[in-house]
């Protein structure tokens, strides 16, 4: 008798004016403004990254294609940055730091939330980069991005970069070997 009247009074109390269906409380927990893209559509906000951030030299433009809080899982001497605005400053270092800079994108996988980028970038150091000087060298170097999306945003990156090679041809020193 009293699991009977236990479920009469939560059929009572969800049916009352004012108070919600439990699946309704569910859908309204999720964003309704939250936009899904396709894997195409992710390829191309994948591609602005470079092409806008950098090939363009508009760093500023990326707050449009990342998500506020977006995680960039750096390497190559960059620490993890978790906003936009983060990384618009990270990115931001490289055309003072190289005015003839092009990233070239060699390939894009894209995977449900996921595209994988591998790209080769060129560019003459005519500006200070981190703890190096302006060398007047040229410079190319790969690296692979992991973007994931949600809502149609970038909301977290991870990046591989060869900075050892990048760094040893812009130094004019040897880039170091791995241990056998």
């Amino acid at each position: 008798m009293h699991r009977r009247s236990l479920v009469a009074a939560l059929s009572g109390l969800l049916l009352s004016p004012g108070i919600a269906p439990a699946r309704a409380l569910r859908q309204d927990a999720t964003p309704t403004a939250c936009p899904t893209t396709s894997e195409e559509e992710n390829a191309a906000i994948a591609r602005q990254f470079h092409e806008v951030g950098t090939n363009q030299r508009r760093p500023e433009k990326l707050r449009g294609i990342l998500a506020p809080d977006v995680v960039h899982h750096a390497a190559g001497g960059y620490p993890d940055v978790k906003s936009a605005d983060g990384v618009v400053a990270m990115m931001s270092d490289f055309p003072p730091a190289f005015s003839d800079l092009h990233y070239t994108i060699d390939l894009l996988i894209t995977k449900d939330d996921y595209v994988v980028e591998r790209y080769t970038a060129t560019g003459t150091q005519d500006g200070p980069l981190g703890d190096l000087p302006p060398s007047g060298r040229k410079a190319t170097w790969t690296g692979i991005n992991i973007y994931r999306f949600a809502c149609g945003r970038i909301a977290e990156i991870w990046s591989e970069v060869d900075a050892l090679s990048r760094r040893a041809q812009l130094t004019g020193e040897a880039a170091a070997t791995p241990v056998s």
